[in-house]
């Protein structure tokens, strides 16, 4: 099995100064109390896979305050400084914020190096016209009335990434960008944002954007759409088919019904729509990563077996490198006991303190889970 990542080193992403992930396999589980970073862990490889596109960063940086809602695309500048741990310049001059990813495996990127600047600027037209005569009459460039914005730095080393040519600076295997957000301003980004590693990240709050983003999955193959029938009937029998409609221009998905005719997903338990969300992300993260944050959230523990059997075996097969975080035991004897080898999954648990990271191998993860009933959390 092909898996793209073995090692990732992390350093300044959020609360870890430096996080070391070693000795990684297709099936990855991540372990903690509150608060150890399990999900920042998940924030900073989704950022790694993708990171030349701002649209990830965004993502990121609004996942936490978003509560399911849709990407919005008017940046919230503390929540992306938030990303990064704040540094003092060395001259007294401010702050800046530095991060670093770097892994090892068969993923294209190698490294990832970004710096993050404070900057300010003059009003936009567009500003500048939505503010009264009056107002344009006294309004001046200088500092006071000047825009707060943030620059944001982007260094990809990489290797044979023949989509790397899509950005602006790309020489002997480095890849730059840089990205300007400013505060109450919508991001505009003209440029292409299908590149990187293909990857997909589910949080356990639903969103309308997990599950209509991944459709096209469910149009293109038969095969995959009885599947994900199939498997969405475990929490409710009475589901027969699942459509894409466009009733207000908008796609949403349907699902038919033996009893409620045509229903919109948004109708339907928390379970049911997380589940669909976890499947379909799973088919469109084909040969890359599959994130998925709290998997056991909203999923009965009847399902999780039958569930979570389905996910490793979909995972193998579409060499898919699977990251997911949990606070059940019976999540973790779920995942142990599906048809996954030992060879191939391997458990994290994440401290509060400066220990470092404890990895369990999957034969060792076994024993002490399934043989003595240890507490591995």
């Amino acid at each position: 099995m092909t898996q793209l990542f073995n090692d990732l080193t992390i350093r300044g992403f959020r609360r870890f100064p430096e996080v070391h992930l070693s000795d990684l396999r297709q099936i990855n589980i991540i372990v903690g109390i509150n608060n150890s970073g399990k999900t920042s862990l998940l924030e900073a490889i989704s950022i790694f896979c993708n990171p030349l596109n701002p649209f990830r960063w965004l993502e990121v940086s609004q996942r936490r305050l978003s509560l399911g809602r849709n990407l919005t695309y008017r940046p919230d500048l503390e929540s992306i400084r938030w990303i990064f741990q704040k540094q003092e310049n060395l001259s007294g001059s401010g702050y800046f914020w530095k991060m670093e990813i770097e892994a090892s495996g068969n993923a294209p990127i190698k490294k990832l190096e970004t710096n993050l600047l404070e900057i300010w600027g003059s009003p936009s037209k567009q500003l500048i016209s939505t503010q009264s005569d009056e107002d344009n009459e006294n309004l001046s460039y200088d500092l006071e009335y000047s825009l707060e914005g943030l620059e944001l730095e982007v260094i990809a080393h990489h290797t044979s990434f023949h989509q790397m040519s899509l950005f602006s600076s790309q020489e002997s295997g480095v890849a730059t960008e840089t990205f300007q957000f400013w505060e109450n301003e919508r991001f505009i980004q003209k440029k292409s944002a299908n590149y990187g590693i293909n990857s997909a990240i589910i949080s356990p709050a639903y969103s309308t954007a997990e599950s209509t983003r991944f459709t096209k999955s469910i149009l293109e193959d038969k095969t995959n759409k009885n599947e994900i029938i199939d498997l969405i009937r475990l929490f409710d029998p009475d589901i027969t088919d699942i459509l894409i409609l466009s009733p207000k221009k908008a796609a949403i998905l349907y699902l038919d019904h033996q009893k409620l005719g045509l229903t919109p997903l948004y109708a339907f338990g928390d379970g049911l729509k997380r589940t669909l969300g976890i499947i379909l992300a799973l088919h469109s993260a084909k040969k890359g990563v599959l994130l998925i944050d709290e998997i056991e959230t909203s999923i009965h523990v009847s399902a999780l077996n039958q569930f979570f059997s389905w996910l490793v075996a979909a995972c193998l097969a579409k060499e898919v490198q699977l990251f997911v975080t949990t606070h059940s035991l019976e999540a973790v004897d779920a995942i142990i006991q599906s048809n996954v080898s030992t060879d191939d999954l391997a458990a994290f648990r994440l401290n509060t303190t400066d220990e470092p990271i404890k990895r369990f191998s999957g034969n060792l993860l076994n024993r002490l889970r399934l043989e003595r009933g240890l507490d591995v959390r």
